[in-house]
């Protein structure tokens, strides 16, 4: 039999299902190891290729791993009967996420974007509207926060700047209107100024830990994760559409998610593609996956009524918004940018500088 080395992130959510997947199938031996986020950051697409066959991505990193040459098109090994699956059964965009060249460098298993996190009480009444989130920051005792550590402040302005129905990119050049800009950053600082300043640099599973154990009432805009809504948790966390500006069609917010990827040193075995194209089948990821606390990537899971149950209807609650996720530029050396505007407005929000002064920092960092 032939074996596989295959390299996840280290959260439940990236590791379980796999493993429970690769365990259950013996058609093929895969091996799961598992590296913190940041190691993914800080080792180079190309050295993690060249010791794993399997790899998890997301998708804004694909524009570098394919100009390094580091992973197979998904056209070189998958016939068009499986393609054709993919695309029609991945929720939203999360199949043409993976598109660069002409040609598509990862299997959806995992779905996500920025949703709207509530914990107790207040998840009877969830905010419609950002105005909505000013107004209950005001009176929330710092109980409301902004996801904004790592790149999650800049992907936080995305979404506000699209629920306006602003485009950010053309051509890779961001293109946003500066008075959409502004109002977008004005809406950041005054829920900023009401929030816990100490949270300001926790990723999202940090801010959903700390909404876990009762110190968080809402985040307004954070990318969803299906185990924190699992309804035998002490306190879990209710899950709904992010806001919007005042119009319900135009949610903004940014896809995430995470993809199958085989490195350029795979060769892939029939066995190998089956055990693959298995694992995002309706019935593995209505099942398998969810059991094992993954978040499917398969449609057909995100509307089933078992599902929904056994999750706090997370799936159900947030689909409108994860099916219109935006997809974010791919090019090489995007990342790079997106934490550097990211570190700006983050700067920008504790110095208290003007919108127009932190917007023109941001277009300074994707001019270069």
């Amino acid at each position: 039999m032939n074996f596989f080395k295959g390299l996840t992130w280290d959260h439940p959510r990236g590791y379980k299902p796999l493993q429970a997947w690769a365990q259950l199938d013996d058609l093929v031996n895969v091996q799961w190891d598992i590296q913190k986020l940041e190691g993914f950051e800080s080792h180079p697409i190309d050295e993690l290729a060249e010791k794993y066959d399997l790899l998890i991505v997301d998708n804004p990193g694909i524009g570098e791993a394919v100009e390094k040459n580091c992973l197979l098109p998904l056209e070189s090994f998958l016939s068009l009967e499986q393609l054709d699956f993919l695309k029609k059964n991945s929720i939203g965009n999360s199949y043409e996420s993976y598109r660069y060249g002409g040609q598509h460098w990862a299997i959806p298993i995992d779905a996500a974007s920025q949703v709207c996190a509530l914990a107790g009480d207040i998840a009877k009444t969830p905010p419609i509207t950002w105005d909505d989130v000013i107004l209950l920051s005001k009176k929330s005792n710092q109980r409301i926060v902004l996801s904004l550590g790592g790149p999650h402040a800049l992907l936080t302005f995305y979404s506000i700047c699209l629920s306006f129905g602003d485009l950010l990119f053309k051509d890779n050049r961001l293109i946003i209107k500066q008075e959409i800009a502004i109002h977008a950053l004005s809406i950041m600082q005054n829920i900023y100024q009401q929030q816990d300043k100490s949270l300001i640099d926790l990723n999202p599973i940090g801010l959903l830990d700390a909404m876990a154990k009762g110190k968080i009432d809402i985040c307004p805009a954070i990318f969803g994760y299906i185990n924190y809504a699992d309804p035998s948790h002490s306190l879990p966390i209710t899950f709904c559409d992010i806001p919007h500006v005042g119009q319900s069609i135009l949610r903004g917010s940014i896809l995430g998610g995470t993809g199958l990827a085989l490195s350029s040193r795979c060769t892939p075995t029939p066995e190998l593609i089956q055990h693959i194209m298995g694992y995002v089948s309706e019935s593995v990821q209505k099942n398998l996956v969810v059991d094992n606390g993954g978040q499917p990537a398969n449609i057909a899971a995100w509307r089933d009524e078992c599902t929904n149950k056994q999750t706090g209807n997370f799936l159900s609650s947030t689909f409108n918004t994860v099916s219109s996720a935006y997809v974010r530029p791919k090019y090489q050396g995007y990342i790079h940018r997106q934490d550097a505007g990211s570190k700006v407005i983050r700067e920008g929000l504790k110095l208290g500088s003007h919108p127009e002064v932190i917007f023109a920092k941001i277009e300074q960092v994707f001019s270069l």
